[in-house]
Order: structure tokens, then sequence, then C-alpha cells
């Protein structure tokens, strides 16, 4: 990989894990569906502009029905979900948590395309798991049944990320990237946007002057807001279309390893939260079950014992 790749991988890492500081930041103020449309809009005026300067609306719009279908699953139930498990988790958590991604994407695979599992891969969906057990029976941010449900909530976001990119993969292969996600984001944001504006902020009970209304919705929020969907989603998304392109899909997907380290040192430093061993020691056992289940560990290893 090249300086300028890796560069732009750790760029890209460090917004993905922003994403999680954001959410903690605006979904207690204005709710999870307000979070999620506001998300797939604000991400919408980047992309959106960019698909008719490079033509392609109508090869887009002919794929509309797998588009919609992949946009409920890819951005729509997970931006959701994982707005509302931000309400009873730390952004660090929340970003170890997103990494178990890979870990789902092999066992679809395996149930759902009928890929092969390997010893190996088997290993690594054990590991990654026990790598998510360890960080539940951390009591210093998981003391509840409601920050256990946070947990579920969030695993089964990423549950949904896995079918998307099988469906995708799948039924959407032939589409470039930019219409993929532009489709999925426009399909989103038609399920989101009119019942979040209607709905108006929902935010938690504790707060200590919650707002009522759109007005009264804090300035540090909006700004909260327009950072998940400018940069966390708009930017994001199209720098990882690029690398994708220029690296392929095994090496982007490395991408998903750094993301906690992002996610954990944003909430340190600007939502003063806790780094605790226990989740230091989840996160390494998580990523390696995923290298482990995606292959990349047992290749290298399999390359060294040749040499030798």
């Amino acid at each position: 990989m090249k300086p300028r790749d890796m560069a732009e991988m750790l760029v890209l890492a460090a917004l993905w894990g922003g994403s999680f500081l954001f959410l903690r930041m605006a979904s207690p103020v204005v709710g999870p569906l307000a979070v999620a449309a506001f998300r797939v809009v604000g991400a919408l005026l980047l992309l959106w502009p960019l698909l008719l300067w490079q033509g392609q609306l109508r090869q887009m719009a002919n794929r509309a029905p797998m588009l919609f279908f992949s946009g409920i699953l890819s951005c729509a139930l997970p931006f959701i979900g994982f707005s509302q498990a931000a309400r009873g988790l730390p952004a660090g958590l929340l970003s170890i948590l997103n990494a178990t991604t890979p870990l789902w994407g092999a066992l679809v695979g395996w149930l759902w395309a009928r890929e092969r599992l390997s010893p190996t891969a088997v290993a690594g969906l054990l590991v990654g798991l026990c790598g998510v057990v360890l960080l539940a029976a951390d009591r210093t941010h998981v003391d509840s049944g409601l920050a256990h449900g946070a947990v579920a909530l969030a695993l089964g976001c990423t549950l949904t990320y896995a079918i998307a990119i099988h469906h995708t993969k799948r039924y959407l292969g032939t589409l470039p990237p930019l219409s993929v996600s532009t489709g999925c984001l426009s399909a989103a944001a038609l399920v989101l946007a009119l019942p979040a504006w209607l709905a108006g902020p929902q935010p938690m009970a504790a707060l200590p002057s919650p707002p009522a209304t759109w007005a009264e919705v804090p300035h540090i929020t909006w700004g909260a807001l327009l950072g998940l969907a400018v940069l966390c989603t708009g930017v994001a998304y199209l720098m990882f279309y690029r690398l994708l392109a220029r690296v392929g899909p095994t090496r982007a997907m490395t991408v998903t390893f750094l993301i906690p380290v992002f996610g954990m040192l944003w909430g340190w430093l600007f939502l003063d939260e806790e780094v605790t061993w226990s989740m230091l020691a989840g996160t390494a056992v998580i990523l390696l079950g995923t290298l482990l289940s995606n292959g990349l560990l047992s290749t290298r290893l399999f390359v060294k014992e040749r040499i030798a």
C-alpha cells in the first residue's frame, strides 16, 4: 500500500471514529430518528451533485427497488440503531462494537452465499465472540439492563451492515460505488426525513433543558449533526469508495480495524470518557477474531510457512 493510501485510510478511520463522538453529542438531545434523518439528508447534499456530474442517474434509477431494500439495511436501520445505542454507551465502546461487522460478514457469507468457512475462520468467529463477551462483562460501562440492551442493539446494527454488504454484492455489484451509496442514502432519506421533521426533537428526559422544538436545539448539537452528516457520512463515503477503487476491497476493509482507536481517542479527548483495560483487551480480541475469520492472518502465516 502506498504512503498516500495509508494516509487516506488513517483520515478515513479518524472520520468514522468521530461519528460515534457526534452520536453521543446529538442523540440524547434530538433523538435517534432525527440524528439518522439529518445524517442521510446532509450526506446527500454532497453526493447528489457528484452523481449528476458523473451522469449516473439513469443506471441508479434502473435499480431503484434493490437500492431501496439495501438502503433500509445499510443506512436506515443501523443509523437509527446506533443513534439509540449512543444514548446508553460511550463513543469508544460503540466504535469497538462496530468492529464486529467483518465477523458478521463472514458468518452471513457462510449462511447465505455458501462461502466456505475454514477452521481458521470458525476459530476467528469464536474469538471475536469472546471479545464481545469480554466487553459486556466490563461493569464500568455496561452495568445495567439498559446498557446491555444498547450493546445488543449495536451488534444488531453491525449484523444489518453485513447483510447489506452481501445483498449489495449479489444484486448491485454491477453499479458504480457512487450510484450504490447515493441510492442507499436516498432510500433512507425517503423513509426517515418526513417522520423525523414531524416528530420534532425527542430528547432524553434526564436532560436539564430538553428542547421542545427545533428552534430550541443548542448550537453545539447542530454542529455535531453537521459533522456527522458532512464529514462522517458524505466525505467519508467518497473517500472510502475512492480508496476501494485504488487498493481493492480486502485492503480497504482494514480501515475497520483502525476505527476503535479513534473512537476511544475522541471520546477520551472531548467527552472525558474512560478507556479501561477491558476495552483495550476486548478491542484486541475482536480484531484478532476479525483477522482470522477473514483469512487475513492465516494467509500471512501460510506464506511464512512456505518460505520457511
